[in-house]
């Protein structure tokens, strides 16, 4: 009787081994895609911290838009918030911790010493993020979360200094195929996360109905490039490729996971992501978002890729295929795998990490239901968020990816920062001193936002929510310091006036008009509030 209930359940066992092995198959990856990732991901962090060493005075010294005693009193940062880089506002101390970081990030690059030198590079970035808040994006909590997973995968298995110097000699230059843990699945699927949130969240009409939200977002004169202008001509194809893009992000993910023909879908979909991005880099000054989701994708290129390239590379060079030993290739493991309380570990933090996704995707698609629920359960919306703020903020685990989510925003236009001297000219303290005058600069992005922090930045300060009123005081007051500190200059400033030239994008094919408001006067004080409520823009 039990003999014959095994004999039936064989075919079963073996079924569900198959679809065992197919599932660990799509949650793996290949250690050389790995190991491009890994030196992609620490080019990118290198390449972040030069464009921050640039604005290291404005953005991170007590001389800037936000010293270390204003940060840590407007702010309001709880007991689990922690930055190195509050420590003080000395330009030596920020220095100091900027070539830390380098060196860290150098060291991922070639792979030596490479679990430290992501923790460390994590650490930094991660203390840079909390020091400065305001100038963040979607793409530096992509750049910080790859970097968190990172910490828990054996990067460092290929092309690296690691293992060629390891002592191992026998085993030295033999690495497992594919890895397989908690982290590669968390890595994977934190970026189809990011896409989800950020198609789902995108409900307002212009998306969902009418799809003008591409052209709305191609006339936001402080982010847009000229190549944007151009485009924006063409408004039925910005319409063609708003639906593109939405299609994109919703079908991708899930075609990734096609249990067949699997490498050259991945191939296909990885193409026409990296092409999504290249466009969006093309069309907008944000940074380093479109590469690093471009480098987020380098962990699904599949093994296949590698296998041609190595035989496109054998047969032009016309060298003969090189057989491994037997006794060498036994050596090898297919699989990497961790340590059983590493994946425990990992497991449970990214489950806090779809958690706090959903309820942010929750809460911005049935706003109504969610005030409901949290209105009848009191208690335990407060207990659980108490304890999923504490995780996000010591690990800094919260992530926000809301491009142009739920709508292309409205708020658009210029600062004019008219400096009174105390010879009773007017300049703009924006234009470097110039003399003031209200027409749109021919390329405000470039003026405006000269990379993609200072635009983060400058589109915080223009928001209407009373939480920007808190800010635009220090942005005054380094506008003045700079001021002071120009060579030669001996005309002091009596007051400055903050003014933002709003403008609307119309329907096509109208035409702007700017409205001059005034935000902020330091002497005597003025501060505006909501000036939505008194502009007519929704």
């Amino acid at each position: 009787m039990s003999d014959t209930a095994i004999v039936r359940n064989e075919p079963v066992q073996r079924l569900g081994g198959k679809v065992a092995a197919k599932v660990q198959e799509l949650l793996s990856i290949d250690t050389r895609s790995l190991a491009l990732f890994r030196m992609l991901l620490a080019t990118t962090v290198l390449i972040d911290l030069i464009h921050r060493a640039g604005d290291l005075q404005a953005h991170y010294t007590d001389f800037g838009v936000l010293p270390t005693w204003a940060a840590r009193h407007v702010l309001s940062y709880g007991p689990m918030h922690w930055s190195l880089h509050l420590i003080s506002g000395n330009g030596w101390w920020q220095g100091f911790l900027f070539v830390v970081a380098g060196v860290a990030a150098i060291a991922m690059l070639a792979g030596y010493k490479t679990r430290w030198a992501t923790i460390i590079s994590w650490v930094l970035l991660t203390s840079l993020h909390t020091r400065h808040p305001l100038i963040l994006n979607g793409g530096d909590n992509l750049l910080r979360m790859l970097l968190f997973w990172s910490m828990f995968l054996p990067t460092g298995l290929r092309f690296s200094l690691d293992r060629y110097l390891s002592r191992d000699t026998a085993t030295s230059k033999i690495a497992p195929k594919m890895v397989f843990s908690a982290a590669s699945v968390a890595i994977l699927l934190q970026l189809l996360v990011m896409y989800y949130v950020a198609v789902v969240t995108k409900t307002d009409e212009h998306w969902v109905n009418n799809r003008w939200a591409l052209y709305f977002a191609l006339n936001l004169d402080h982010i847009t490039t000229g190549f944007a202008k151009w485009l924006a001509g063409f408004p039925e194809l910005t319409r063609w490729l708003t639906v593109s893009s939405l299609y994109l992000e919703w079908w991708g993910p899930i075609l990734l996971f096609v249990p067949v023909y699997t490498a050259r879908i991945r191939t296909v979909i990885i193409f026409l992501f990296v092409g999504l991005h290249v466009g969006m880099d093309l069309c907008f000054q944000i940074g380093l978002f479109p590469w690093t989701c471009i480098v987020g994708w380098m962990p699904f290129l599949p093994g296949a890729v590698w296998d041609w390239c190595n035989k496109r590379y054998r047969a032009l060079k016309n060298l003969s295929p090189k057989p491994q030993s037997p006794d060498r290739s036994e050596m090898a493991p297919a699989i990497a795998r961790s340590s059983l309380l590493v994946n425990i570990v990992v497991s449970v933090l990214f489950a806090w990490v779809l958690i706090g996704n959903f309820q942010v995707t929750y809460k911005t698609i049935f706003p109504a239901h969610y005030q409901r629920l949290e209105a009848s359960y009191p208690a335990q919306f407060k207990l659980f968020n108490t304890c999923w703020k504490t995780v996000g903020d010591a690990l800094w685990l919260e992530q926000h990816f809301d491009l142009f989510a739920p709508k292309v925003t409205p708020v658009d236009g210029w600062f004019v920062a008219v400096a009174t001297l105390d010879d009773g000219s007017k300049v703009d303290l924006m234009e470097n001193g110039a003399p003031v005058h209200w027409e749109k600069p021919e390329m405000l992005s470039a003026r405006a936002s000269r990379n993609g922090h200072w635009g983060a930045y400058l589109f915080f300060l223009k928001s209407p929510e009373p939480t920007a009123t808190r800010f635009r005081p220090f942005f005054v007051d380094y506008l003045k310091r700079d001021w002071l500190e120009r060579p030669g200059e001996e005309r002091a400033i009596q007051t400055v006036e903050l003014y933002m030239m709003l403008e609307k994008t119309p329907p096509y094919p109208q035409l702007p008009k700017p409205e001059k408001i005034l935000l902020y006067r330091d002497l005597p004080g003025y501060e505006v509030g909501d000036y939505f409520s008194r502009t007519n823009i929704k």
